[in-house]
């Protein structure tokens, strides 16, 4: 297992590693990113799997100063297979939400900019430091139900940045819901199981520097989640019901199942369920953050107990992005030097009263 660093001054070190040293600069910034490669769903041999169907569902949204927001979105569904007029409509360009920028940003994503393996941290240095960005971007590299014989590998990342502005925000998602029926041989009778596995690399970093007094927020946030709903029973009973949002928890199962099926963590190497935030200048909240490299952990499950009917299996990613920038009104120049005109004054009839 190779965990990223999570302190602070890990933070700040690799925050400055994004680029070269920069000039001292007063901004809010906010970044979520997760990467997952090697995603694959095995179902026992004790059952046999029919009727499978899938959609995907892909949406990206930035906004930026109360802009019109910025939003791209796709989506294809069918049956397992590489993508035709009888299989699905999963062609590469329906499993690639364009990337998104607000309205007014200095500094513009590229569709699926990539640097070290995943996709590319801008950070708060030049030429960002120069305006205000917001941007979101997503991508379903490979689906392993659309390209059989290959794992799942998605990408997603929001970021946004401030210099003189009020407000950013931008959010991107990847949704996928599987359905599916499973059966039994005569020969093998009784509850069957799948097990998930996939790796995945989170970054997600906060930050204020050089602002002046005020409110401010800087917040990043991530959610991933599994959900395995049976729709039918074949023969009555109970149905099942797991759910699966893994938090990186030592000695703690945070898959949960109910009804006759059964959950076990096999892998759970850091938490996808993070909303690092901060306030202040100079006290960055992060995780996971190593912006220039793909370091991914491993994360799997163990389901058992499932018995024969209709089943969904949804999975979804979200990373998203907050900024909000309120300084503390200060007189202008001209107000100042009117106030001190005003107290000189004063100054000059008190001395007056005094030598009568």
């Amino acid at each position: 297992m190779n965990l990223k660093h999570t302190s602070v001054a890990a933070a700040i070190t690799a925050a400055l590693a994004m680029g070269t040293s920069a000039p001292a600069s007063a901004y809010l910034y906010a970044a979520s990113g997760l990467s997952i490669d090697s995603l694959v769903l095995t179902i026992s041999p004790f059952a046999s799997v029919s009727n499978v169907n899938f959609q995907f569902n892909q949406s990206n949204l930035a906004t930026l100063n109360n802009s019109a927001p910025a939003a791209s979105s796709v989506s294809c569904s069918g049956l397992p297979g590489a993508p035709s007029a009888t299989t699905n409509n999963c062609f590469a360009g329906n499993l690639d939400a364009q990337a998104v920028n607000a309205p007014g940003s200095t500094l513009t994503r590229t569709n699926n900019s990539t640097t070290g393996g995943e996709f590319t941290y801008y950070g708060p240095l030049p030429p960002a430091y120069s305006g205000d960005y917001s941007n979101a971007d997503s991508q379903i590299v490979s689906a392993e139900l659309v390209n059989l014989g290959s794992p799942t590998v998605t990408h997603d990342i929001s970021e946004s940045l401030l210099n003189t502005g009020s407000q950013a925000a931008a959010n991107s998602q990847i949704q996928s819901s599987t359905g599916f029926t499973i059966t039994f041989t005569l020969t093998t009778p009784g509850p069957a199981g799948l097990t998930l596995n996939f790796n995945a690399d989170p970054d997600l970093m906060a930050w204020i520097t050089g602002e002046p007094a005020g409110s401010y927020l800087a917040q990043a946030n991530m959610n991933a989640s599994f959900q395995l709903t049976q729709n039918s029973v074949t023969g009555g009973g109970l149905p099942s019901f797991v759910l699966w949002t893994p938090r990186g928890t030592t000695g703690i199962n945070d898959c949960i199942a109910v009804g006759p099926a059964t959950c076990a963590e096999t892998a759970d190497s850091q938490s996808l369920q993070r909303n690092p935030a901060t306030s202040v200048n100079d006290a960055p909240a992060s995780y996971s953050w190593d912006p220039n490299s793909l370091q991914s952990t491993p994360f799997g499950i163990t389901v058992g107990g499932l018995t024969a009917g209709t089943y969904t299996l949804a999975f979804n990613e979200q990373t998203s992005t907050l900024l909000s920038r309120v300084p503390t009104a200060v007189p202008e120049p001209g107000s100042l030097a009117l106030m001190g005109i005003s107290l000189i004054g004063l100054v000059a009839c008190s001395r007056r009263r005094k030598s009568s």
